[in-house]
C-alpha cells in the first residue's frame, strides 16, 4: 500500500499546533457562520443572484516527504483541523448502503441541519432540487459538491459519508440534482446539467461562510464523470475534484455495455439521440456529452484531478481512467497503449514501481495496486470493483492538491 492512514491522536496534535500558529500569523477574522436546528427546510432560489468571485485553482503551501522510493507521505495538511471520526468503518459505498439507494428519510436522519433547496437554471429556468448544508463554526469553511451516480439522482445514499465529514469539519456541502438518471436527453452530460451543477456552486459560494476559494466536487460513477466535465468546463468554478470509476469516452462505454448486455446502452441512445455507432449525429452528441472532449480546459487550467478506479471493475473498464489519466497527464508520465490494453482486461501494467507516490488510500481502504502521479493529477487502481473510496478522497481535498 502507497500510504498509511496518519495514526490519529498524533495527527489532531499536529494540527493543533498548525492551527495555533496559523492564528498567531492572523488567521480569517469572519463572524462564525449561523447553522439551522435539524428541521428540514425547503427553499427556492435562484442562482443568478451570486455576486461571488470565481474560485481560484490556486492551492495553499503544503510540505509533501518521501519516505522511501515510491512512497510519500503528506506531512503538513495546509487545511485547518480535519477529522475523520464520521467515517470509521466506512471505507467504500458498500460499507454504507447500496450503490443506487436513495431517499430523503436516510438523509435527514443521518444529517442534522440538513435543509432542501431548489435551484433555477441560468439555461432554460428549470427547477433543480438539491439539499445544503450551511458550514459550521468560527471563519470561512470549503465547500464540498456531491455529484450523484448513473442511475440514481441527489438522494442517493451514497453521497451521506461525505456529508457527515462535512458536518464534523464544520464545511458547506451541496449535493445537486443535475437532470436526475442518465436516460434522457436532458441528463448524461448535457449543457443543462452541467450547467446545474455550476449554478449550484454558484448558489453555494454565495453563501455566508463559504470559501470560494476552496470548492471541492467529487462523484461516482456518472458522478465521476460529471466531476471530470465540471473541471474541464468551468475550471474556474472548482478547486480539485475527485472523480471514482469514471466514463471518459460514452462511445466506447456504449460498445463494452453491448458486450456486458448492460442497460446502459439504452440509456446512451436515449441520452445522444441514437446509435452512436450507427448515426453521425448520435456519435457527436455522445462526443461531446463525454470528458475527453472537455479536459483540455482542466489540463490548460492546472486543476487537481484524483481519479480512482477498481482494478476488477466489469461494469466500466479501468482503461478508461487511464485515458482520462493520459488527457491530463504530462506526456513523460501517460500510460503506453500496451499499458492501457491490459489496464482494458483488468491486469496490473508491470511497471518498476507501481505504487509511485501518496494514493490517500489508507488502514481498511482497497489496497491500491497502481499508483500514478503527473503534476496535479493522479490516478490510483485498486483491489475492487466499480466502488468509490471515501477517506480517500476527503484526504485529497484535506491536503489542498495543487
Amino acid at each position: 500500500m502507497s500510504s498509511i492512514k496518519p495514526r490519529r491522536r498524533a495527527a489532531a496534535v499536529w494540527l493543533l499546533v498548525l492551527s495555533l500558529l496559523a492564528s498567531c500569523a492572523g488567521g480569517d477574522d469572519s463572524s462564525p457562520s449561523s447553522s439551522p436546528g435539524s428541521q428540514a427546510t425547503t427553499t427556492t432560489v435562484s442562482s443568478t443572484v451570486s455576486t461571488s468571485p470565481t474560485t481560484s485553482t490556486t492551492a495553499a503551501d503544503s510540505t509533501t516527504s518521501t519516505t522511501s522510493p515510491g512512497e510519500s507521505t503528506t506531512t503538513t495538511p495546509p487545511l485547518e483541523d480535519v477529522t475523520f471520526e464520521s467515517l470509521n468503518g466506512i471505507d467504500t459505498i458498500s460499507d454504507f448502503s447500496g450503490f443506487i439507494d436513495s431517499g430523503l428519510s436516510r438523509w435527514h436522519e443521518s444529517v442534522d441541519g440538513l435543509e432542501e433547496i431548489e435551484l433555477t437554471s441560468t439555461i432554460d429556468g428549470a427547477q433543480q432540487p438539491a439539499l445544503w448544508l450551511p458550514p459550521s463554526g468560527e471563519g470561512t469553511k470549503p465547500l464540498i459538491v456531491i455529484l450523484h451516480s448513473w442511475s440514481s439522482g441527489y438522494q442517493q445514499h451514497a453521497g451521506i459519508p461525505y456529508a457527515l465529514w462535512a458536518q464534523e469539519n464544520g464545511w458547506a456541502m451541496i449535493a445537486p440534482q443535475f437532470r436526475g438518471i442518465n436516460d434522457s436527453p436532458d441528463a448524461l452530460g448535457s449543457d443543462l446539467a452541467v450547467q446545474d451543477v455550476a449554478d449550484a456552486i454558484e448558489y453555494a459560494t454565495a453563501q455566508e461562510g463559504v470559501r470560494t476559494d476552496k470548492v471541492f466536487a467529487v462523484g461516482y460513477s456518472g458522478g465521476g464523470m460529471m466531476s471530470l466535465l465540471v473541471a474541464g468546463r468551468h475550471p474556474d468554478k472548482v478547486s480539485a475534484v475527485a472523480a471514482w470509476g469514471p466514463p471518459y469516452d460514452l462511445i466506447e462505454f456504449y460498445l463494452q455495455s453491448i458486450q456486458t448486455g448492460l442497460g446502459y446502452v439504452g440509456d446512451i441512445e436515449a441520452g445522444c439521440g441514437g446509435d452512436p455507432t450507427e448515426e453521425e449525429e448520435a456519435r457527436a452528441e455522445c462526443v461531446h456529452r463525454s470528458p475527453m472532449a472537455h479536459l483540455d480546459g482542466a489540463r490548460e487550467s492546472g486543476v487537481p484531478v484524483l481519479i480512482g478506479h477498481g482494478i476488477n471493475d466489469s461494469l466500466l473498464s479501468p482503461a478508461q481512467s487511464g485515458w482520462a489519466f493520459n488527457h491530463l497527464a504530462d506526456s513523460s508520465d501517460q500510460f503506453s497503449e500496451t499499458q492501457l490494453e491490459e489496464l482494458a482486461q483488468g491486469d496490473v501494467p508491470d511497471v518498476a514501481e507501481p505504487l509511485e507516490g501518496e494514493s490517500f488510500f489508507g488502514d481498511g481502504d482497497p489496497d491500491p495496486v497502481l499508483v500514478r502521479h503527473s503534476g496535479p493529477v493522479v490516478v490510483v487502481f485498486f483491489e475492487a470493483g466499480h466502488e468509490m473510496v471515501y477517506e480517500a478522497s476527503v484526504r485529497w481535498f484535506a491536503s489542498d492538491p495543487g
